[in-house]
C-alpha cells in the first residue's frame, strides 16, 4: 500500500488530509513539525510527502532540504499560504515535486499525488534498465576476456594432450596398467579443461551446439566426485539426494557440471569461513521434480556464513563478491546465472534456519519452454530444507 506522510503544524488540517486520504486507500501518517517529520521519516519511509512550508522551529524549507540530504526517492509536495509564492519557488529549486496554494483543494492534491507516484515509478523503471544495460556490458567483458584467455591456453593445452597420447602409447607404460589407468585420468581431466577453455567466451549464452537430451543426475554426480576429496580434505562432509527416474533435459552436461560446481565451491567457502575448515561443515546436493511438473530443480544446501544482508540483488552480477580482495573474482555466480539463462531456467537462493542456505536453479523439461520466477519457490524450499 502506498504510504503518504503529512506534515503539518495545524491539527485540524493534518487530521483531514489524514481521513480523506484514507479514503482514497493510502496509508497515512503524520507529524506536526519539521522535526518530528525528519524522525517520522525514518521510521515510516513514505512514498510521498505533503509537508506545510511555514512551521515553527525548522520550516517546510530547512526539511525539504533535509530530506533531500537522504538522497532518497520520495516525491515531496509542499503547502504554502498566502504570500508564500518565494518560499514555493525556492522550494521547487531545491528538488519539490510541485507546490500547492492553502487552502488545499483535495482534489488537486489527489491528482498531483498521482503524478508524483507515477514519476516515481518511472525513474524506477530508468534505473532498472540502467542495471541491467550495465550487467549487460559487464557480461560482454567477460565474453572478450574469455575468448582472450581462450586463445592464449588453447596451443598449450594441445600440446599437453598431445604428450600425454604419447604417454599412453609408450611400451612401458603400457607394460603397468596401474600407470597407465592414472594417466588415462589426467587426460580426461585435461580434456575437461580444453572444453571449459572453449566455452569460456561462449559464456553469454547464445551458443547451443553442445546440448542434448540428458539425465539431470549425471552432472550432479560428476560435480560431487570431481569435488568430493577437496570438500573431504576441508572436514566437509557431503551427501547426496538425488530423486530417480527424472525425465531427460535438454541441457550442456558441462556448462550445468560447472553450476553445480560453482554453488559447491561457493559453499565451501562459506563453510571455511564458518568453521575454519574444522568439524562441523555440511553440505547436501539434491534433485526434485518441480511442483506442477515444468522442470527439474537442483540445489546445494550448506552450513556455512549466511549471505550478508543486503546483497540480495547483486549477488548474480558480474564482478560482484564479498570475498577479501584476491579471494574472489565475481565471476563463479554469474557465469552460472548466464548458463541457466541459457537453458531456459531459473536460478536463485534461499536463506533457511540457523543461517544455512540453499543456492538452486531449475530446469524446464520442455526446451523450447521457459521457466518463470516462482515466487513461491524459496518458501516452499525453506519448508521442505530447513532441516540438514
Amino acid at each position: 500500500m502506498t504510504k503518504i506522510m503529512v506534515v503539518d503544524d495545524e491539527e485540524m488540517l493534518r487530521d483531514r488530509l489524514k481521513s480523506l486520504l484514507e479514503l482514497d486507500d493510502y496509508e497515512v501518517v503524520t507529524a506536526d513539525s519539521g522535526l518530528h517529520g525528519l524522525e517520522t521519516y525514518q521510521k515510516e519511509t513514505p512514498d510521498i510527502i505533503v509537508s506545510d512550508i511555514r512551521m515553527p522551529g525548522m520550516d517546510g524549507i530547512e526539511f525539504l532540504k533535509k530530506i533531500k540530504e537522504l538522497k532518497t526517492d520520495v516525491e515531496v509536495i509542499m503547502l504554502t499560504g498566502h504570500g508564500g509564492l518565494e518560499s514555493a519557488i525556492e522550494a521547487m529549486k531545491i528538488g519539490a515535486f510541485d507546490y500547492m496554494n492553502k487552502p488545499v483543494n483535495f482534489d488537486e492534491l489527489s491528482v498531483n499525488i498521482t503524478r508524483a507516484l507515477e514519476k516515481r515509478k518511472l525513474i524506477h523503471q530508468l534505473s532498472n534498465q540502467q542495471v541491467q544495460l550495465l550487467q549487460a556490458a559487464k557480461l560482454a567483458a567477460v565474453g572478450e576476456l574469455g575468448a582472450g584467455v581462450a586463445h592464449e591456453m588453447n596451443q598449450p593445452l594441445m600440446a599437453i594432450l598431445t604428450h600425454i597420447e604419447s604417454l599412453l602409447m609408450n611400451d612401458v607404460v603400457c607394460e603397468h596398467p596401474e600407470l597407465q589407468t592414472k594417466i588415462g585420468r589426467m587426460k580426461d581431466q585435461f580434456v575437461r579443461l580444453s572444453s571449459i577453455v572453449k566455452r569460456m567466451h561462449d559464456y553469454s549464452g547464445s551458443r547451443k551446439e553442445g546440448f542434448s537430451q540428458e539425465d539431470i543426475n549425471r552432472p550432479v554426480s560428476d560435480a560431487v566426485y570431481l569435488l568430493g576429496q577437496q570438500l573431504k580434505d576441508h572436514n566437509i562432509v557431503v551427501e547426496t539426494d538425488l530423486e530417480k527416474d527424472l525425465p531427460m533435459i535438454f541441457l550442456d552436461r558441462y556448462q550445468v557440471q560447472d553450476v553445480i560446481m560453482n554453488f559447491m565451491v561457493n559453499g565451501r567457502d562459506a563453510i571455511d569461513e564458518k568453521f575454519q575448515q574444522n568439524e562441523g561443515g555440511r553440505m547436501k546436493v539434491i534433485t526434485r521434480k518441480l511442483k506442477g511438473g515444468q522442470g527439474v530443480l537442483v540445489g546445494s544446501i550448506e552450513n556455512g556464513i549466511p549471505v550478508k544482508e543486503g546483497t540480495d540483488n547483486s549477488i548474480f552480477n558480474p564482478f560482484f563478491t564479498t570475498k577479501d580482495p584476491g579471494k574472489g573474482t565475481g565471476l563463479g555466480l554469474s557465469v552460472s546465472y548466464n548458463i541457466v539463462k541459457a537453458h531456459n531456467g531459473i536460478i536463485g537462493f534461499a536463506p533457511l534456519k540457523d543461517g544455512r542456505k540453499i543456492f538452486y536453479f531449475a530446469l524446464p523439461f520442455d526446451k523450447d519452454k521457459s521457466l518463470v520466477a516462482d515466487l513461491e519457490l524459496p518458501e516452499q524450499l525453506k519448508n521442505e530444507w530447513n532441516e540438514l
